[in-house]
């Protein structure tokens, strides 16, 4: 496809053609961020405590007040400071009292002999300001508070399996046709989804949800790195990425005006349909039609491609390139075919190193992102500002990362990245619970860090595998991050047993997965490794020393190797690389 960049470079690397394909292709993207993020008001758990019905009956027979009432049925208990608060999950046992024919002693000797039971009869909710939810609804609070999480759990296994099932089916059959598919798949599961009133249809809905938002959140980034020119493919990729954090954004404003689960729901999904007639809009990939041998309806693209950018259609570039497609390659010796397996990216020591340390920081960020971004409602304060500043925060950490990671480098960014994110994540822990402003301030730079490094942990390991796995090794590592997503919502739980835990367990493995990256090489300014060999013998002069330039050899097959390009954090598959994984999307998600 060398030919095929060059007749993108004739035509518009990054035309009027290509910037309309690339926002019609985006919008979609729009709604993705609002369902990944959108749990944390779906399934809001507000304040509450235990349904008496019994105490109803007591008090209206004896005129009690609301708080003698509250003082006869709930019990106190104490918060993690060691405050008297309310029970949320425990409740009097009143039946005695009803039995006996009511009071015979004053309230206080009374209480002193009442036995606590686990609530029997639902929950009253503070409504002041989530109107309803799925929490409130199917009352999955106190001992099923679990099922909450799992639901955002699933939510991330749809996230697995959409990247793999819906990547393979767009190469084989087409980009355009899957990518509408998953978009109209979405607008459909959302839709129903806010109609789902019993918790097993919505966790259902929610993993076709988020295997359709991935699958579309892939195919786009495949699509409009396609289209444009090699220089600009980093680009394409980073503003589909701003556009997955103005969703997210844009969910946090339509969350506070909106404060009912079903509405909310049905809101976010509607655009879907809106979508639909941007069929109409874009057109295929003509890189995925020169593969397939489908050269006319290519041709028929570059031409409206080249009319839109102003430009001539490159008739003599495009004659070459058949022309080289066409041309046997008896010249070249014939090599046996040899199929790379998840077994190469840890069969060497070095390799091995570098591949645990990969997928052990590609777990813990995402594992970290999506537990900041979900769980800004413990950090007390208003959850609606909480969760915007959360968005927002990701554009300059993007900034920042992109500039430092040429500047200073993959491995002092990275390392700057998570071990500062971390330090602040833990410092949560000794900020009193009335400056919770504070504690907001250093939540939010525990996100900045762990967004940028989201960014460079993209760039690094591309940069680290060869270019006969890089494809194979980045896969493996994104299915990591689908497991640190999987799991990150449980963590969340930990908040039950201690309130800071949860920023505890994050920020202390952020900083653990910074300090093992000292022990990779640095990449910046260094060619690409291209085979096995090569990628084994690169930073093997020590933990912290730069990667000897003597590990690329100038023989290869009997030929020097040329500087392979560097891949950035949104660069698509290369073809050669093609057969051995599906194309993944950015890490971000």
């Amino acid at each position: 496809m060398v030919d095929y960049d060059k007749i993108l470079k004739h035509v518009g690397e990054f035309g009027t053609y290509q910037k309309k394909m690339c926002f019609f292709l985006y919008l979609p993207v729009l709604t993705m961020g609002m369902h990944t993020m959108a749990m944390v008001f779906l399934a809001a758990t507000p304040a509450h405590r235990c349904r008496a019905p019994e105490g109803n009956a007591l008090a209206a027979r004896y005129n009690w007040t609301e708080p003698e009432k509250l003082n006869m049925t709930i019990p106190w208990t104490e918060d993690d400071d060691g405050n008297p608060v309310r029970s949320s999950c425990e409740r009097y046992d009143l039946d005695a009292l009803l039995s006996n024919g009511g009071l015979n002693d004053t309230s206080d000797v009374l209480m002193s002999n009442l036995t606590t039971k686990p609530c029997d009869a639902g929950w009253d909710y503070d409504r002041s300001q989530y109107k309803a939810s799925i929490t409130m609804e199917s009352d999955i609070v106190c001992g099923n508070k679990w099922l909450a999480k799992m639901a955002q759990s699933i939510y991330m296994v749809g996230f697995l399996v959409g990247s793999l099932v819906f990547g393979d089916i767009s190469d084989r059959v087409g980009r355009k046709i899957v990518y509408f598919a998953v978009v109209a798949l979405q607008c459909l599961c959302g839709i129903a989804c806010s109609f789902a009133h019993n918790y097993i249809a919505f966790v259902v809905l929610r993993f076709f949800i988020g295997a359709s938002g991935v699958g579309a959140y892939v195919i786009c980034f495949v699509l409009v790195s396609e289209v444009v020119g090699p220089s600009k493919r980093t680009l394409v990729g980073t503003l589909e990425y701003c556009m997955f954090v103005l969703g997210y954004i844009i969910m946090g404003g339509i969350a506070y005006f909106v404060r009912t689960w079903l509405m909310l729901q049905l809101i976010i999904s509607l655009p879907g349909i809106v979508w639909l007639p941007l069929w109409f809009l874009v057109t295929e990939s003509p890189r995925w039609l020169l593969v397939k041998g489908r050269t006319d309806e290519a041709r028929e693209i570059v031409e409206k491609m080249a009319e839109k950018n102003g430009v001539d259609f490159p008739e003599a570039l495009w004659n070459d390139m058949l022309k080289e497609e066409d041309q046997p390659a008896d010249d070249e010796p014939e090599k046996p075919d040899y199929f790379y397996s998840v077994r190469d990216l840890v069969r060497t020591p070095n390799m091995a190193k570098k591949s645990v340390i990969i997928f052990i920081n590609w777990a813990v960020v995402t594992m970290v992102y999506y537990g900041l971004s979900l769980n800004t409602s413990s950090l007390g304060g208003d959850d609606y500002v909480n969760f915007t500043v959360s968005g927002l925060v990701e554009y300059p950490a993007l900034a920042v990362s992109m500039v430092l990671v040429e500047k200073w480098g993959r491995r002092p960014s990275h390392c700057l990245f998570m071990i500062g994110g971390g330090l602040a994540c833990i410092s949560v822990l000794f900020v009193p619970k009335d400056l919770s402003i504070v504690a907001t301030v250093l939540a939010m730079l525990g996100k900045f860090g762990i967004s940028g490094s989201f960014n460079v942990i993209y760039i690094w390991s591309g940069e680290l595998y060869p270019t006969v796995i890089r494809n194979l090794g980045m896969g493996v590592a994104s299915m990591w991050a689908r497991v640190g997503g999987i799991v990150s919502p449980f963590i969340a739980l930990s908040m039950d047993v201690w309130g800071p835990l949860p920023y505890i367990i994050f920020g202390g493995l952020s900083v653990v997965a910074g300090v093992l990256c000292l022990i990779l090489p640095e990449t910046l300014n260094f060619p690409l490794a291209q085979t096995l060999e090569e990628a084994e013998a690169f930073g093997k002069g020590g933990s912290f020393c730069c990667p000897a330039s003597s590990a690329y050899s100038a023989e290869d097959d009997g030929k020097a190797h040329e500087m392979a390009p560097v891949v950035s954090n949104h660069d698509p598959p290369r073809e050669d690389e093609a057969e051995n994984t599906a194309p993944n999307g950015p890490a971000m998600v």
